[in-house]
């Protein structure tokens, strides 16, 4: 007794014809003779002849009409010829299409960075760009754990940002230590100080940016200070933070990078000392044994070099 599959099982899939297969039809067609057409095919005739069969055995008919002195199509072989050969036809338009996608992609780098870097890759990148008008580059900004994940999942072919730990299969190479400083308004007591002291800010209103790891540095810090941490504002963006830094109502807390590209009109930026709080930017990529795409390659190893004059003032 033949066996039912239960009620719930997915159904089995049908087989499907192979290009071995639907290549072989095309060919015996064409040249009415299993034998041009196996030499076409640089097969032998009998692995022809066996293809053909088991093509028409998975479509149920016969497609050919043979004998000892010809070789024709069947009603069925004549009605299948067309669509046969859009598949195959179809396949192929498909399959140049797929190249080109993939040699564009191979042409393609990502590039990704902790906001308070930009200022620092766009201006290596401009130079690459001018010495590789053939290659398209993509950038992107991204919080340090965004990053590291678009790193890991291949979103992203390199990145510049926080080394706290890499992914397994990630390279790095060091590009800057970046150090926490205080951003204070011209006006206030402690802005001629050379530098300051975590307990100096004691008494004073902060302002810190809310996300990522650096906000996590401070705001441990500050409690290792015996600092009120809810007289402290968290904010989302930089402009906010300044606008209340310059006003006179806030403290500013923030990594130097963050400083540069400003305007620094109107504010004192003094570094913090006691513990002195810094962080390493490095130019992240796959190892180089994982990374099969020479663009990406020869991007990361000459940004890597060019960034490596940039140091943290």
């Amino acid at each position: 007794m033949t066996k039912c599959p239960p009620p719930d099982s997915p159904p089995v899939p049908a087989r499907q014809p192979t290009l071995r297969q639907l290549r072989g039809f095309k060919e015996v067609a064409r040249h009415a003779s299993f034998s041009r057409a196996a030499q076409a095919l640089a097969l032998s005739q009998p692995a022809l002849s066996a293809a053909i069969r088991e093509l028409e055995a998975l479509m149920g008919v016969a497609l050919f009409e043979r004998s000892t002195h010809h070789v024709r199509l069947t009603p069925a072989g004549l009605a299948a010829r067309a669509q046969i050969e859009w598949l195959l036809n179809s396949y192929t338009q498909g399959a140049e299409d797929l190249r080109r996608l993939l040699d564009t992609q191979a042409a393609t780098v990502r590039i990704g960075c902790i906001p308070s870097t930009m200022h620092l890759l766009a201006p290596v990148v401009a130079q690459w760009r001018l010495r590789h008008p053939d290659v398209a580059l993509i950038l992107s900004d991204h919080l340090n754990d965004e990053l590291m994940a678009a790193l890991g999942n291949g979103e992203l072919d390199i990145g510049l940002g926080l080394d706290f730990g890499l992914t397994p299969g990630l390279a790095a190479a060091f590009v800057a230590e970046d150090e926490l400083v205080a951003v204070l308004a011209d006006t206030h007591r402690l802005s001629r100080r050379q530098a300051l002291t975590w307990q100096d800010l004691n008494a004073e209103p902060l302002a810190v940016l809310s996300r990522g790891s650096t906000y996590e540095m401070i705001v441990s810090t500050l409690r290792q200070q015996g600092s009120d941490l809810a007289a402290t504002d968290t904010l989302n963006y930089t402009d906010t933070l300044y606008s209340l830094v310059r006003a006179g109502l806030r403290v500013g807390l923030i990594s130097r990078l963050y400083t540069q590209g400003q305007r620094q009109d109107g504010l004192a930026i003094v570094p913090l000392r006691r513990p002195r709080l810094t962080r390493r930017i490095c130019l992240m990529a796959r190892a180089p044994e994982q990374q099969a795409r020479a663009a990406v390659r020869r991007c990361y190893a000459e940004l890597a070099e060019r960034l490596r004059v940039h140091n943290v003032e």
